[in-house]
């Protein structure tokens, strides 16, 4: 089976979830608790723009968040210690993968150092359980820029959209038809980055001026120069009016663009 690849999903870390959703709910998004992750001790809110979709993480359990390791934990780990440190901040996206088997083998020929594939699971707020297999990849990228990991879920996009339409999760958001189009990365070496994300997904790099662009699927992933080292804003298209969002380091900026 070749393997599809799309962007998945984006991980925000916040310190209080309750007043994350509040905030940015009041601005026209539409997140909903999603569930705990009994293992990692955490817990997060969704809302979803058709299938790719933001999640917003934070602590649940301090005793256990504290306890799991890096190893094979990364994105997660990363948002325990933001918990810990009072940080809020959009930490890396997650890549859908159609054969996890042969992205795990493909990464690893790269030199890449990849956790185990594993289960994931959570139960949601109406008792469904959500069931996944994942893997993280414990190297940085460069300039400690951190890597995306891989997710493959347990039902085709068709029958996960269908789900979720009929759950509720993908709807129209009261700011407008709005989807994810880029991830804008402020980084030290944008040409490196963008190269390195571009052996990870199997795409091309665009170069325009200073700026480099891997396209996955109808989305952008664009590299720019700054010294964060981290995915800095998410631009959405379709909403009714522009407006930009801030909650600590994250950033949302709405435009109206079709």
């Amino acid at each position: 089976m070749t393997e599809t690849l799309n962007w998945d999903h984006t991980m925000i870390d916040v310190t209080n979830l309750k007043d994350a959703i509040d905030y940015f709910n009041s601005k026209g998004l539409s997140f909903a608790p999603g569930g705990n992750h009994e293992y990692w001790g955490t817990k997060n809110a969704l809302d979803y723009f058709g299938l790719n979709y933001i999640e917003l993480l934070t602590v649940a359990n301090k005793e256990k968040a504290k306890a799991f390791p890096y190893q094979n934990n990364s994105a997660i780990h990363d948002a325990v210690e933001d918990y810990f440190d009072g940080i809020q901040r959009i930490t890396t996206i997650a890549i859908r993968t159609t054969d996890i088997m042969e992205t795990h083998r493909r990464l690893k020929e790269l030199g890449l150092d990849v956790g185990k594939i594993t289960d994931g699971k959570r139960i949601n707020p109406a008792g469904k359980l959500i069931q996944w297999k994942i893997f993280y990849v414990n190297d940085e990228l460069a300039n400690h820029l951190p890597a995306p990991f891989f997710i493959q879920w347990n039902k085709d996009d068709d029958k996960r959209r269908e789900d979720l339409k009929k759950q509720g999760l993908i709807k129209f958001h009261p700011a407008g038809d709005l989807f994810v189009k880029q991830a804008i990365f402020n980084v030290t070496d944008p040409e490196e980055a963008a190269k390195q994300w571009s052996a990870l997904l199997q795409a091309e790099v665009v170069r325009e001026g200073d700026t480099f662009t891997v396209n996955i699927g109808n989305k952008q992933l664009v590299f720019t120069a700054g010294v964060e080292n981290r995915l800095f804003k998410l631009i959405f298209h379709g909403a009714k009016q522009p407006e930009k969002l801030q909650l600590g380091q994250i950033r949302f900026e709405l435009t109206t663009n079709e």
